[in-house]
């Protein structure tokens, strides 16, 4: 087959502009995404390079510090906090609960095959990730923000900040924040007593002294090479 000149120089110039577009070296057959504790990491193809883009929170108040390290596993430097991943679509960094599910080990048919819905089987399996479910303590107590108004609930509301702590690894270049908690501005938990209380998220920040992009003073961020305070989508606390 001949292709003529014209039609394969249209070729390369829409790859060029394909891979242009991401804003990113990373390639466009897709990133190696990983997990590191609670960190969601997807790797750059190209780059080798990482790039934070969720943090599973447990929902206990014991576990609201986020420390984002140097290098993965495989010692692949971590170089941004939420970003452009593929061929540049949004990732930002996120907030998420951590599925109650997460660590039940899916039950499968002959050969490692999924077990078809329905079956007497699958109805086993679903009753076992059910109970696994029921041991999160935060299980059946989630709550959905409705409005301010405390008719809108079947108990007594209130709202308090919840405050994150967020270290940056010597290597962080970039941090973009998305909003909330999954993208919703409250969180509501059903405490022992029946109450409701609403939690906002906010972020402080720690950073590496090595690190050389940022700096943080008394939780704020900061570039270095400007003394920007830096603003997120979530914010400072008040």
């Amino acid at each position: 087959m001949t292709y003529h000149r014209p039609f394969l120089l249209s070729i390369m110039l829409f790859l060029c502009a394909f891979l242009l577009s991401g804003c990113t070296d990373r390639s466009i057959t897709g990133n190696t995404d990983i997990r590191m504790g609670d960190l969601k990491i997807t790797i750059g193809q190209l780059s080798h390079e990482g790039l934070v883009y969720a943090y599973l929170w447990d929902g206990s108040l014991e576990n609201l510090r986020i420390d984002v390290p140097d290098v993965t596993d495989h010692n692949e430097k971590i170089t941004e906090l939420g970003g452009f991943a593929n061929i540049g679509i949004p990732a930002w960094f996120g907030i998420s609960l951590k599925p109650f599910d997460d660590g039940f080990e899916p039950w499968t048919g002959p050969y490692g095959k999924p077990i078809p819905e329905g079956t007497k089987e699958w109805e086993e399996a679903e009753n076992a990730r059910i109970e696994y479910m029921k041991q999160n303590p935060l299980y059946g107590r989630i709550v959905t923000y409705e409005g301010d108004s405390e008719a809108l609930y079947d108990a007594p509301i209130s709202f308090e900040q919840l405050i994150f702590t967020i270290r940056l690894g010597r290597y962080i270049n970039s941090v973009k924040i998305s909003a909330g908690i999954d993208g919703n501005e409250y969180i509501g938990i059903k405490q022992d007593n029946g109450n409701i209380i609403f939690y906002k998220p906010a972020i402080i920040f720690e950073c590496d002294e090595h690190n050389k992009t940022f700096y943080s003073e008394d939780g704020v961020l900061y570039s270095t090479k400007t003394h920007e305070k830096l603003e997120f989508q979530i914010e400072y606390p008040e």
